[in-house]
Formats: C-alpha cells, sequence, structure tokens
C-alpha cells in the first residue's frame, strides 16, 4: 500500500476517535507525478477579549476580537443561557462563506446579519436582546467553520432591573362587616426589588355604581399577594386598584370587581319629634328620619316603634323591597291619654336589628300647640314616608282603649306656664 494513503487512513482513525471532524483538501497536480495531500479541519481557535458593555432591562452587549489561531473559521454562534437552559442561539455568517452551523437544543435560533471578511477578523460587537430583567445569563461565543465548533468564550452577565408586569386576577373577600381581604396573582418575573400599590375605591353613594379613591396601601415584596383592609363600612361596595412597582417604573393598574362587606347592626334614626293635631287630640304625630346613609349597615325593610305610658303599644311600620330608598320623613300616629308621660323608641330592621333611639315626652291636655325635639344625630341624607295602613288597626283599638280611660280619668287642672312638656334621651 501507498505510503501517502496509508498514514491517511491512520490519521483519520485517530481524528475520529477525539470526535473532530475531517475533510479532504483539494488534489495538486506535480509536474512529475500526481500527488494527494490531506490536510484535516482542526478545531477555529477561542475568540480574544470577551466583554460585557452597555446593556438594558432586556439586553446585554457584548465585544469580542477574532481569534489570532490560523485555523480558519467562517461565522460565529452567540449562545444566551438561563441556567441550565439555552433560551436563545444567534448564527452569523462571514463571506464570503454561506454554510450555517447547526445550533439544536435552544429555545430560540435567530439568524443574524452577515458580516464581512474584514468585521470577522477584527473587533466585534453585538447585543443579545429579548431578555427577562433582572436576571442571571450566561452567554457564549465561539468561532466556527461550518459544522466544526471551536473553543467557547464565556461571560456572565445581568440584565438591569425593569419594569415589572401588572399582578393578575385581583380579588376580594369579605371577612366581617368592616374588612375585605384583598388577594392578587403576582407577575411571573420577578422584574427587581419590587412592591405593590393598593388603591381602596369607595362606591360614592350607596348602591350608586361611581366609586372614587379612598385610601391607600404600600404592600412590599415581589411575592407579596395578599392584604386585609379594615375600618371599612358596613354593608358597603368596595373595589381595588393594583400596580406593581420597581424603581425602574410602575406596571399597568389591575382592578378588581364590586364587593361589599357584610351587614351589622343599622345606626340610630335621626330627627324623630311628635307633634299634637288639633283634629286628633287622642293622637300624635310620630316622625323621623332613617339612618344615615353611610349607618344604614345593610338592607333596611321595615322599622319598628315602641312606646310605653297609660297606654304600651308596639307596633312595625313599613315594608320595604329590596329596602327603604329614605326619600322622606317617615310618620305614624301613636293614641295617647291626656297628661300621659310616654317613653318612645324606635330602630330600623335589617339584616340585624338597628341600635334603638328614644324620647321621652308628656301629653298635656290643655296645651295643644306642639314642639319638635330632634335626637342629637346628623340628619340623614335620604329620606321616605312610611305607610301606616298596616298599623291603623292596632291604632284605632288602642284609641277605644284610650277613650274608656279617658272617661273614667278625672280632670285635673295645669298650670299654663308648664305647657307640653317634652325630653328626650338616646338608649
Amino acid at each position: 500500500m501507498d505510503i501517502h494513503v496509508f498514514s491517511r487512513w491512520c490519521f483519520m482513525l485517530a481524528a475520529i476517535s477525539i470526535g473532530s471532524v475531517l475533510t479532504t483538501s483539494t488534489t495538486k497536480p506535480s509536474t512529475t507525478e500526481e500527488t494527494t495531500t490531506t490536510t484535516p479541519f482542526v478545531v477555529p481557535g477561542k475568540v480574544n477579549n470577551l466583554k460585557t458593555t452597555v446593556g438594558t432591562s432586556s439586553s446585554v452587549g457584548l465585544s469580542w476580537s477574532a481569534s489570532t489561531s490560523d485555523v480558519h473559521f467562517t461565522q460565529y454562534v452567540i449562545y444566551t443561557s438561563r441556567g441550565d437552559e439555552c433560551v436563545q442561539a444567534a448564527i452569523f455568517l462571514c463571506l464570503p462563506n454561506n454554510e450555517s452551523y447547526s445550533a439544536s437544543n435552544c429555545n430560540y435560533i435567530l439568524a443574524g446579519t452577515t458580516w464581512t471578511y474584514a468585521q470577522c477578523h477584527g473587533n466585534m460587537t453585538y447585543s443579545v436582546t429579548q431578555l427577562d430583567s433582572n436576571t442571571d445569563y450566561t452567554v457564549s461565543v465561539a468561532a466556527t467553520d461550518r459544522f466544526i465548533i471551536g473553543e467557547n468564550s464565556t461571560i456572565t452577565a445581568k440584565t438591569h432591573i425593569g419594569i415589572p408586569a401588572s399582578p393578575a386576577n385581583i380579588r376580594g373577600t369579605a371577612l366581617n362587616h368592616s374588612a375585605i381581604l384583598i388577594e392578587w396573582d403576582v407577575p411571573s418575573h420577578n422584574a427587581g426589588p419590587m412592591w405593590y400599590d393598593v388603591t381602596v375605591l369607595k362606591e360614592i353613594d350607596r348602591a350608586s355604581g361611581g366609586y372614587i379613591a379612598d385610601r391607600e396601601y404600600k404592600v412590599e415584596g415581589q411575592n407579596s399577594s395578599s392584604f386585609v383592609t379594615t375600618d371599612l363600612l358596613s354593608s358597603w361596595s368596595y373595589m381595588f386598584a393594583i400596580t406593581a412597582s420597581t424603581k425602574a417604573g410602575t406596571s399597568n393598574m389591575a382592578t378588581s370587581k364590586p364587593v361589599k362587606t357584610l351587614p351589622s347592626a343599622p345606626g340610630e334614626v335621626q330627627n324623630i319629634s311628635v307633634k299634637f293635631d288639633h283634629n286628633q287630640y287622642l293622637t300624635v304625630r310620630l316622625t323621623w328620619e332613617c339612618p344615615p346613609e353611610k349607618m344604614r349597615n345593610g338592607h333596611i325593610t321595615s322599622y319598628t316603634i315602641s312606646y310605653t305610658g297609660n297606654i304600651s303599644l308596639t307596633l312595625t311600620a313599613g315594608s320595604f323591597y329590596p329596602e327603604d330608598p329614605c326619600s322622606a320623613p317617615h310618620t305614624v300616629y301613636l293614641p295617647v291619654i291626656p297628661d300621659g308621660k310616654y317613653i318612645v323608641q324606635i330602630w330600623a330592621n335589617a339584616e340585624f336589628l338597628g341600635n334603638k333611639s328614644a324620647m321621652i315626652f308628656v301629653a298635656d291636655r290643655d296645651k295643644m300647640y306642639y314642639k319638635d325635639y330632634n335626637t342629637t344625630v346628623s340628619t340623614a341624607d335620604a329620606q321616605s314616608l312610611i305607610d301606616v295602613s298596616a298599623a291603623c288597626g292596632s291604632i284605632i283599638a288602642i284609641l277605644i282603649v284610650a277613650v274608656i280611660a279617658l272617661v273614667l280619668t278625672r280632670p285635673r287642672s295645669v298650670l299654663p306656664e308648664e305647657g307640653l312638656k317634652f325630653g328626650q334621651r338616646t338608649i
């Protein structure tokens, strides 16, 4: 066997054993005889001076210079990895070559621009883009000759802090009559040291559908996902708007659906007063207003009036569905026996029994004028007129009793300066 051919096969077997790829050079004719020489493709040299340059929250800038090795190369391959995951491979051809190295096992393969021979063999710059913010990456740059990749030059870099994505799935759960648990899904990517701004939006008026900012909270930590807000109005509707922020900026706002706190006992009715009716000698007209709007604490459906004295009576006034609109004062007529001292209590009926408001008055037969006495509380925003027809039967029956009692009662004189005696107290 020709010694040249034998040498060539031995070299090829050795090369295969170490995983190299060999090829055959062109055949050069001789003036005396035709001979064939074989030159193996060896691994391209390592690039020099790989450095990071200007980066952003989504990019890493690179610079390097070509290998000083004499080994030929036709392209560059730039791998970008996050942990053990290759997220991007960029391939750049060096003219006049047009054969690309095949990069595998990478999430994204990018065919970059084509560089001239002079560019490829000089000082190179490139910016790896489409990266996540505030993330550590490993970037490797290697020169290749068609299907043979050179030794990697590797560097680590971290992208800058970025603007986070919006929190998602904002939801609220009423814990009791004055507290709501707010929860959200954190952004999937940690863009940097993060906090959340939670804005509590309160309904402007009961069942109005309009909301205004009521208060704000700052919740630290990217992984924070809940917060409890307290001191809220009972049976009142709230919404919640949340943004995520880093020092780089603030995400878009995400908003929850309306959430209503649980009901509680309604506040006291307002502006209780009695008036003697000249045409109804044995009755007084009792009027009041419903609790202030933000103290109704539930759906008020009726009122209970309880009064004691010479005549004792408890009755329910009003029948409202779904709730009292509170658009006018409430009125009922109560039977009285002259000169009797009476204690009147009124409270609203909702999901819970309301707080009681009370007043004391004396029915003076000789003074047929009246005075209005109000409890010391704020005036309601809206009022409602009660339909008293349901109570008429009870009132008529009590009036008959009152008339009989009046006949049996011996008249007595009252000093003119005493007049009608009114007083009031709150229980």
